[in-house]
């Protein structure tokens, strides 16, 4: 059985670079902000960093480690921490290059609405946040265009659960806990429109789940979309014509919680599931388009995933659910590196090789914070990636390849709100956040 490796897991106080631009610019002529180290089973170091100018360089500010840590700057805002006494080797911390606030007033609460669902145009050109109410806001992310530039619509009743964008960046998929998939368009508005936000309304509305819609995925160019509830059924869709082309119950009709899709990588599911027969495969619809090379994952409340063949329609692997009370709550696939990932309530990871399902390549964990979301990250010379969005507020991006699993970098930002959503950007290393604090951030070359 695969032994769970145990991560570590670095902090660091969330305004520090304000800290540091005080002492630099010769406002204070020192100070400290803190640096934190947890491991599960470990004491916990927690120490500060010391800042001073120098003597001389008066653009220079000097640092030293105090209570066992470790702190650098590498210059811009290249910043790397470590703790020796937990064998926590150097870190890098990153810090958003933007953060995008709700244009809306805060609650009474003074905090902004919590963000439910996200995702990015694939050209970077806007993002889309879901919140409780089943409100959608889009939002551009170019400086050309004021705060009031957004869009927005109410596609559903209540809690929005996904958003994908289709690939030409100009219409969002969504699905809500009233059991709908919507369809919006998401031009960006005009300068002569900006001035007022701008409403819009569903083109589309797909219904058949009989219970809460969890995920959405869109297929090829978006003539097909895929939906995923917890009434445990996966749902194909034809765009055009609004109708379901099919829909697929997983084993035992277990909740599905995650869902997501890709091209079927090189040499994966070539054999039956758990070396049973071959079922008769589904003919192709005339409706769909793109679907035959494509493989859905789904996460299951009863801790087990299920992969299903699109173009045959047939689950072709189940996983063992585990012993225990866990479920999954995330999962990611990257046809490019044949690689699965699944998370869990219980915030264990495990990272599979698609041609070979049977154990996982590695089994990690930081602590028992719920696994939020997930995705793959690649880089260049062939290494990848995982962004982890968490539960406690400490998300992270996690090398798997070619060694790891290991922490590659720590994402600062949120305080301790839930990470509901990571997703990877249209530049090299780009990664985005959203989560209950209400706030989006963009971090730029975190995965390089």
């Amino acid at each position: 059985m695969q032994s769970t490796i145990t991560l570590p897991i670095s902090t660091i106080q969330h305004d520090f670079e304000a800290v540091i631009s005080d002492v630099q610019e010769g406002i204070i002529p020192d100070d400290s902000f803190w640096v934190s180290f947890y491991k599960s089973g470990e004491p916990s170091v927690h120490g500060k960093v010391h800042l001073t100018l120098d003597e001389e360089n008066r653009d220079l500010v000097r640092f030293e480690g105090r209570g066992g840590v470790v702190f650098e700057h590498r210059g811009g805002r290249d910043y790397y921490v470590a703790c020796p006494t937990l064998s926590v080797p150097e870190t890098r911390v990153v810090v958003p290059s933007r953060q995008y606030s709700d244009p809306l007033p805060r609650l009474a609460s003074d905090q902004y609405r919590k963000i439910y669902a996200f995702d990015v145009a694939p050209d970077g050109s806007q993002f889309a946040a879901g919140y409780e109410n089943g409100t959608v806001m889009i939002v551009p992310t170019t400086s050309r265009l004021p705060p009031s530039a957004h869009t927005t619509s109410k596609p559903h009743l209540n809690t929005i659960t996904s958003l994908r964008f289709f690939p030409s960046s100009r219409v969002l998929l969504t699905s809500g806990v009233d059991f709908a998939v919507n369809i919006l368009p998401a031009e960006i508005p005009s300068s002569a429109q900006s001035l007022t936000p701008k409403r819009i309304t569903p083109v589309r509305s797909l219904k058949g789940h009989s219970r809460a819609v969890t995920s959405t995925a869109v297929i090829s160019r978006g003539r097909n979309v895929l939906s995923s509830g917890k009434d445990g059924t996966l749902r194909l869709w034809d765009v055009p014509s609004g109708s379901q082309i099919r829909s697929m119950g997983v084993s035992g009709y277990s909740p599905v919680l995650a869902m997501c899709a890709g091209e079927r990588a090189e040499g994966a599911f070539a054999q039956p599931p758990n070396g049973e027969e071959k079922n008769a495969p589904v003919p192709l619809d005339d409706r769909e388009v793109d679907t035959a090379d494509k493989m859905v994952f789904c996460a299951l409340q009863d801790g087990s995933f299920e992969v299903f063949d699109l173009g045959t329609k047939l689950s072709v692997f189940h996983s063992k659910p585990p012993k225990g009370s866990t479920s999954l709550s995330s999962i990611a696939y990257s046809p490019s590196a044949s690689l699965l990932a699944t998370g869990s309530s219980t915030g264990v990871i495990n990272v599979y090789d698609t041609r070979a399902m049977d154990a996982p390549l590695a089994t990690f964990s930081r602590n028992s914070a719920s696994i939020e979301d997930l995705v793959f990250l690649s880089a260049q010379g062939g290494s990848v990636s995982l962004v982890v969005g968490t539960d406690d507020g400490l998300p992270y991006i996690a090398d798997v390849r070619p060694e790891g699993p290991a922490v590659h970098a720590e994402l600062v930002g949120p305080d301790c709100d839930a990470v509901r959503c990571v997703r990877v950007g249209a530049q090299a290393g780009e990664v985005w956040t959203a989560g209950d604090d209400g706030i989006v951030r963009q971090y730029e070359g975190a995965g390089i």
